[in-house]
């Protein structure tokens, strides 16, 4: 069965799923990408301090899990996949929305428009991966999956041409990279973003991926499991607030509940992958996480737009992000829907538009 490495696929908007086993990976995506989109809606505080315990560990858990053991003796093919896979799709989009940037604030999406002279160098931080659009936010995560891989690739490499690419060494890498993110903050520099604690921590989740995978790690077993592990940062989330910004000793802290709610996902994700009533819509929303990631923000937009229209507030109100504040309690409900439904939509409509070009050019 051919694996693919990457969680989010620059054609494909995703993995490509052969079989089950990729099947329940995608699965897997499609539940923690409508969790980041509800993360983002302004829902309750309870379920927003839930999701942020596990939904993005068990992207990068993903990712890691993913890694193809071939790399490991061909290097330079695994750092340019990973450069197609993420850095591409991040300069692409970023450069895009950079140059949509003045006509949003038009629109009144932004307060300030940028001057001519300030392009150049807004666009050398995005080739940097130091600076990004308010619309792409949570991009984020393609600047640390970008180098997290990067990081695990090498240490992969490395482990296998001296001959010691062994479980007990893998989880040894995973052991220093949490101690490395929970001494991050006392290192008297302060590193660039994109080696910052987030980023060491997708490394960490990362390579216990791709342990895991080495180890052989089933996830066919009941879901009655796979709710009781999603339990521990359920109930975790009732008395403190854990997520990828957690610094310091309470990384300890954040670590297994994260791995617990990613597996615990990963399980419903197998078993939800048997049942024939939501397989299919899941599927269509697994593989487009890239699109729901560049998009959702901007469809967030649209909400905001209508409820203004709709109870004659200001439009200037437009620019707060990522959603309008002083709402009613359930409006987090309809930007979750939009969140999602509008990228998937365009995802269709691009797709169309490329398969009936490619028929006319054929013809």
């Amino acid at each position: 069965m051919k694996i693919v490495d990457t969680v989010m696929d620059s054609r494909n908007c995703s993995l490509e799923i052969p079989q089950r086993r990729d099947v329940t990976l995608d699965i897997a995506k499609a539940l923690c990408i409508i969790l980041m989109v509800v993360g983002h809606s302004g829902c309750p505080d309870y379920l927003h301090r839930f999701i942020y315990m596990f939904h993005m560990p068990c992207f990068f858990f993903i990712s890691g899990w993913l890694l193809s053991d071939k790399y490991a003796t061909d290097l330079k093919t695994g750092l340019l996949k990973k450069v197609k896979g993420y850095y591409k799709p991040f300069i692409k989009w970023e450069l895009i929305f950079l140059l949509c940037h003045n006509l949003f604030a038009w629109l009144h999406i932004y307060n300030d428009s940028y001057p001519l002279r300030d392009i150049p160098l807004k666009a050398v931080r995005i080739f940097t991966m130091t600076g990004g659009e308010q619309l792409l936010g949570g991009f984020w995560f393609l600047i640390s999956i970008f180098w997290a891989s990067v990081a695990a690739l090498l240490f992969v490499a490395l482990l296998h041409r001296r001959k010691c690419l062994t479980i007990f060494n893998i989880w040894g890498g995973v052991i220093l990279t949490l101690l490395l993110a929970m001494t991050e903050e006392y290192i008297p520099i302060e590193l660039p973003v994109q080696f910052g604690s987030k980023t060491i921590l997708a490394t960490a989740f990362y390579m216990t991926g791709y342990a895991c995978k080495r180890m052989k790690l089933n996830f066919d077993k009941s879901p009655l499991i796979g709710l009781f592990l999603l339990a521990l940062p359920a109930i975790a989330a009732l008395f403190t607030t854990l997520s990828m910004s957690t610094t310091g000793t309470k990384i300890m802290v954040f670590y297994p509940h994260a791995l617990s709610g990613a597996m615990g996902t990963l399980i419903l994700s197998s078993w939800l992958s048997r049942q024939t009533a939501v397989r299919n819509q899941l599927l269509k929303i697994g593989r487009k996480t890239l699109y729901i990631l560049t998009f959702h923000f901007l469809a967030f937009k649209l909400v905001s737009y209508v409820y203004i229209q709709l109870v004659g507030r200001p439009i200037v109100e437009l620019v707060q992000f990522p959603v309008l504040q002083d709402t009613t309690n359930w409006l987090w409900v309809i930007y979750t829907i939009i969140g999602i439904g509008v990228p998937v939509g365009i995802w269709e409509v691009v797709n169309r538009i490329s398969v009936e070009g490619k028929v006319l050019v054929r013809s």
